[in-house]
């Protein structure tokens, strides 16, 4: 059973509530690549909208902020995970436990806001890879990429490991939204997330534990009992590796989205 704790004294929650990022480690328990992840940080411009700075590539209106942010600058790597209300503002990281995992702190029940969808869940993650901090780096097509999604709402982990894959032609930038560079997530031969937007260089996407519910099983009785957005815990991981030629470039970033009942600290 993982043990949750604050990091010592008030530092962490001055911080976040006057908006500074204090850096800390992550560690995933699978290798560990002891970089630091910056808490509620924007991610690199070259993660941006060139249509749109200040953006994401990943849908219209998605700001560049607040992201769990883990940069290899000696591989030009960077990877960023966040929470957002759905079709709303970002939500900050809450605490950081004795294992170096940062938690944040998203709302059950179903979409309310800005208008009501009882068929999602009231809060998404975003994902964002860059390999291009180094001009030099090849286009993802050089890299194995992985995006664990947990579907075990308790402590435990289930995770559906997906990998990155090049699944079709890219749409020219502003040309049309979304921009899709043609990279997507299977698992095994089956895609599983095919409208990654950004180059060929960045894939950025956002999603919903509704896209999953129904592998989500809530029950200890036999078979699936569907997700339907209730309290629980979910972790994401993305992975990022060089296929050929790689020193040092192993980068992995880990986060826990805790879904709870009551208020969420407010953006």
């Amino acid at each position: 059973m993982r043990k949750f704790k604050t990091l010592t004294g008030i530092a962490l929650a001055a911080g976040l509530s006057a908006g500074v990022s204090l850096p800390v480690l992550a560690h995933d328990g699978n290798g560990d690549d002891k970089l630091p992840v910056y808490l509620d940080r924007a991610l690199s411009p070259s993660a941006e909208d060139t249509c749109t700075p200040g953006f994401l590539w990943q849908g219209a209106g998605n700001p560049n902020t607040t992201f769990q942010r883990k940069r290899n600058t000696e591989a030009g790597i960077e990877l960023g995970l966040k929470a957002i209300f759905r079709q709303g503002p970002d939500i900050r990281s809450s605490y950081v436990d004795e294992d170096g995992l940062v938690h944040i702190e998203v709302p059950a029940g179903p979409q309310v806001t800005p208008v009501s969808n009882p068929n999602r869940a009231a809060w998404n993650f975003t994902y964002s890879i860059d390999v291009s901090l180094d001009p030099s780096n090849p286009t993802l097509d050089g890299y194995k990429g992985e995006l664990w999604i947990d579907l075990d709402p308790s402590e435990k982990t289930d995770y559906l490991k997906l990998d990155l894959a090049r699944i079709g032609s890219p749409v020219a930038a502003c040309a049309s939204e979304p921009d899709t560079n043609g990279f997507g997530w299977k698992s095994k031969n089956t895609l599983v997330i095919g409208d990654d937007e950004g180059t060929d260089r960045v894939t950025q996407n956002s999603q919903n534990l509704a896209f999953y519910a129904s592998l989500i099983d809530t029950s200890k009785a036999k078979g699936i009992q569907p997700y339907t957005f209730g309290p629980g815990q979910f972790d994401v991981v993305l992975k990022i590796k060089r296929k050929f030629g790689g020193k040092n470039d192993e980068t992995e970033l880990h986060v826990v989205f805790d879904v709870v009942s009551g208020p969420v600290p407010s953006p």
